[in-house]
């Protein structure tokens, strides 16, 4: 049974609704931020706020069941090279440092939050065995994650502690940034005005619920599971019909949602998620139930400009 957990990104999308859920669950949390006042969390029992930041040393931090790392380094501009150094010393060194620390602190789990963007340009759905190659987008951030997998593996080995690997893909839900294509549906079809979907509406994205996430990170912390795991939903969705799911979901009328251009663009392939389903029993839902989800929670945000 999971009782306590060391959180880094604590501040961040994923990490401030993993941390709802796990106080919700009875847990305690030890929140790693780099500034304490920027926690939007009310300061309750059971939460503790200790300042750090990527590249230093970890805190104390013993007596956690499991450090879940989601701190990182995202660059202002995927495609300068002058970005890499900082991206692999963030993602790849500074993630296996904090491994070890924590390894040496006597905690047993490491959730290593990656990327499933990772993955070689191509259609059809990748498995956690599919080819790594990230060189059509992002090549520095993405290889930095890649790097970084592969180090707290290793780490995992030599140290005896368990190490999972989530392969995000790409996430939504209460909290996330204002920007990009859900983002703008929401803002612009939630308030009764058009929407443009770029690209004959071809561009493809395997969107999955950010509850869905932290249930799978929880889960494979109870199972003390080890490896790669996808955390999509298997299911890649046009830039089209994810208009058309969010129409639905706060009562639009499709008749605001226009397509322009071309098809053509693909964007990312779905991860296949027979893995994290067979052994982590993951049941993520579609993208018409996470939207409902959220607007049901009565934490869907009208994106405001």
């Amino acid at each position: 049974m999971i009782k306590k957990l060391a959180v880094t990104g604590a501040t961040g999308f994923i990490g401030r609704r993993l941390i709802e859920i796990a106080f919700d669950r009875g847990m305690e949390i030890v929140a790693l931020v780099r500034d304490p006042s920027t926690m939007p969390q009310p300061m309750r029992s059971g939460l503790t706020l200790l300042q750090w930041q990527l590249g230093e040393a970890a805190p104390d931090i013993a007596g956690c069941d499991a450090l879940l790392h989601l701190a990182g380094y995202i660059p202002q501009n995927f495609n300068a090279h002058e970005e890499a150094e900082l991206c692999f010393q963030a993602n790849a060194l500074g993630a296996m440092t904090l491994g070890g620390q924590a390894a040496d602190q006597g905690v047993a789990k490491f959730v290593y939050f990656s990327s499933g963007q990772i993955y070689s340009a191509g259609q059809a759905a990748a498995d956690e065995n599919a080819s790594t190659y990230p060189l059509e987008r992002a090549t520095y951030y993405l290889t930095s994650k890649l790097a970084g997998e592969l180090c707290v593996q290793a780490l995992g080995r030599s140290k005896d502690m368990k190490v999972t690997v989530l392969r995000l893909a790409s996430v939504y839900g209460a909290g996330m940034h204002d920007r990009g294509m859900l983002p703008n549906f929401i803002r612009n079809l939630s308030q009764g005005r058009q929407v443009i979907v770029q690209d004959g509406g071809s561009y493809t994205a395997d969107l999955v619920f950010v509850d869905d996430i932290v249930e799978l990170a929880l889960r494979s912390i109870e199972t003390a599971a080890i490896g790669i795991f996808n955390a999509g939903t298997g299911q890649a969705r046009t830039s089209l019909a994810v208009a058309g799911a969010v129409a639905d979901a706060v009562g639009a009328d499709r008749k605001l949602i226009v397509v322009e251009g071309i098809a053509g663009r693909h964007g990312f392939a779905a991860l296949d998620i027979a893995k994290p389903a067979g052994e982590l029993a993951y049941r993520p839902k579609s993208l018409e139930e996470g939207l409902a989800a959220w607007r049901d929670s009565g934490q869907m945000k009208i994106f405001s400009k």
